[in-house]
């Protein structure tokens, strides 16, 4: 049997809108999968939680089917966490591929953001550097340094540096926009809310593990 889970709303813990995609939503539609099974994920995301997706990661992973990644049209910010650097991954002819220093908004004091701080370089170096340095091989400074202003690779490019295969279809223009950049910095900043509201759960779950 071959099934595909097509990625192509926001990735989130909690389903809010039509088109999210969450943790458990993808639990229920690849949970019967098998090893005679082949599970095709197609990606046209501008992402969304990053430890939603690390937690999708964990379950396309462990799922016993046969995965291949296709990048239908943008794969940006935390949908590249939907893979890692031993999965098969195709692009479409025209898709992009967009990294990024991890963001966060949040309302605290000095200690407070301090602490994002913190968390926020783990979660560049242990999960965007690693992964990107892995299918790569360029040095993690260098890899840092591309993330700064937002590291975004044509589909051509992808196929050269990120090891992906070429997917012979056009690509998708994600909510039938050109203007991919454009369309992303207004994602960041409908996002920015989001990420404060997240922020606030970590810290008031670390609050009571520390008591």
């Amino acid at each position: 049997m071959t099934k595909n889970l097509n990625i192509f709303g926001d990735i989130v813990s909690t389903i809010r809108n039509i088109g999210d995609i969450s943790p458990t939503y993808v639990v229920n539609e690849i949970g019967d999968l098998t090893s005679s099974d082949e599970l095709i994920v197609n990606i046209d995301c501008f992402g969304g939680e990053l430890f939603a997706a690390v937690a999708i990661r964990s379950i396309l992973k462990n799922s016993q089917a046969n995965k291949i990644f296709n990048i239908l049209g943008i794969c940006a910010s935390s949908a590249n966490t939907l893979f890692d650097e031993n999965d098969t991954i195709n692009i479409a002819q025209g898709a992009m591929v967009m990294n990024h220093k991890p963001t966060a908004a949040i309302n605290g004091n000095a200690i407070d953001m301090r602490t994002q701080a913190d968390v926020l370089d783990k979660v560049e170096n242990e999960i965007i550097l690693k992964n990107l340095h892995a299918r790569t091989g360029k040095p993690l400074n260098e890899l840092s340094q591309l993330l700064v202003d937002g590291w975004w690779l044509t589909s051509d490019e992808a196929v050269q540096l990120l090891k992906f295969g070429e997917l012979k279809t056009a690509a998708i223009m994600n909510h039938a926009k050109t203007s991919q950049e454009t369309i992303y910095k207004n994602y960041l900043q409908k996002k920015k809310t989001l990420s404060a509201d997240v922020y606030a759960q970590f810290i008031n779950i670390k609050k009571r593990l520390s008591k």
